[in-house]
């Protein structure tokens, strides 16, 4: 916020998700609410602002898994009808994936009485797989990767049918990518508005205060520490807590922590608001008044009409009362 002054002091705040309201499923533990002992309050004349200074993240959320829609794998061999195999969550290197869906493509082929066996040849220098079956002339194989729930980005393959028919086997069409286009997740606070922020996904504003690289050092810790921090421009002048919400690209799409602990570093910073906004902030006052003094003039309208009517009622009655004696 390069021409913004500063009109006090910073406020630094650090959560923890452990010490978090949970609004997580399961075992993600992405979400929570941090409520504030004493709200954070701009002045008429102020602007708020929050950035992420820094972060501490488990690499503990699994590259294939149900949650990430990207654990099957569908094919057939000939004679058999196609089959759908599910692949068990876990943190994989592309190696210990091959050997995982070998095995199990192998199981099913002997329980199909075709006892085909696999072999996956992984090339580091080009980022390539190829797979080959152990009688590709009389037994072909059909891969369908044309679902939405496959492992063939891992694989480093397109999205059709990949068939193995000759001893050269098949090889990936595309770059092997483990971690599945995951290679960042981003840090969310849904209840703190801005309209300086757009992602590519909606195409709307987003509530997204920070995209952090995924470093692939599974079961380890990662930090997060910007030489240069964003800082977003908030809309409302007070904050009486601070929902965080960590997720993969899409915001319906959590980080499924597998209970494990993170920790990220806020600052809230106060700046003079631009001539404009206060002039803004100055009308919608000016219209609330001027909306509260109708209110309050309609309602003692209604209630002196109301007085009138009792007033009005108990005349009669007096009147009525001596007539008739």
């Amino acid at each position: 916020m390069d021409g913004f002054v500063k009109t006090q002091g910073d406020l630094y705040i650090t959560i923890r998700s452990r010490d978090l309201t949970s609004t997580s499923q399961g075992t993600f533990n992405n979400s929570g609410r941090f409520n504030l002992f004493s709200n954070i309050i701009a002045e008429e004349d102020e602007i708020l602002a929050v950035e992420l200074v820094s972060a501490t993240i488990p690499n503990s959320f699994y590259n294939l898994s149900n949650n990430n829609n990207n654990n099957t794998i569908t094919f057939s061999e000939t004679g058999f009808n196609e089959t759908t195999l599910t692949i068990p969550s876990g943190s994989y290197s592309i190696l210990e994936l091959s050997d995982k869906i070998k095995e199990l493509m192998e199981a099913e082929s002997l329980s199909n009485m075709n006892g085909l066996t696999y072999t996956f040849s992984y090339d580091e220098i080009d980022n390539l797989l190829n797979i080959k079956n152990s009688n590709p002339t009389v037994k072909n194989t059909t891969f369908n990767f044309n679902g939405d729930n496959t492992c063939r980005r891992f694989l480093g393959f397109s999205k059709k049918s990949h068939t193995i028919n000759t001893t050269n086997g098949i090889t990936s069409d595309r770059a092997v990518d483990i971690t599945d286009t995951r290679n960042s997740i981003f840090i969310r606070l849904p209840n703190l508005s801005n309209n300086k922020i757009i992602e590519s996904s909606s195409g709307k504003y987003s509530n997204i205060i920070a995209q952090i690289p995924v470093v692939l050092g599974r079961n380890s810790f990662f930090t997060f520490d910007p030489p240069t921090t964003f800082k977003c421009e908030l809309i409302q002048k007070q904050i009486n807590s601070i929902d965080v919400l960590i997720t993969y690209q899409e915001e319906s799409n959590g980080v499924n922590f597998e209970n494990a602990d993170w920790e990220i570093n806020l600052m809230i910073s106060f700046f003079k608001a631009p001539k404009l906004i206060r002039e803004e902030r100055k009308k919608h006052q000016t219209i609330q008044l001027e909306l509260q003094n109708k209110v309050d003039t309609y309602y003692k309208n209604l209630y002196q009409n109301i007085q009138d009517q009792e007033d009005l009622n108990n005349y009669f009655q007096n009147n009525l009362s001596q007539l008739k004696v």
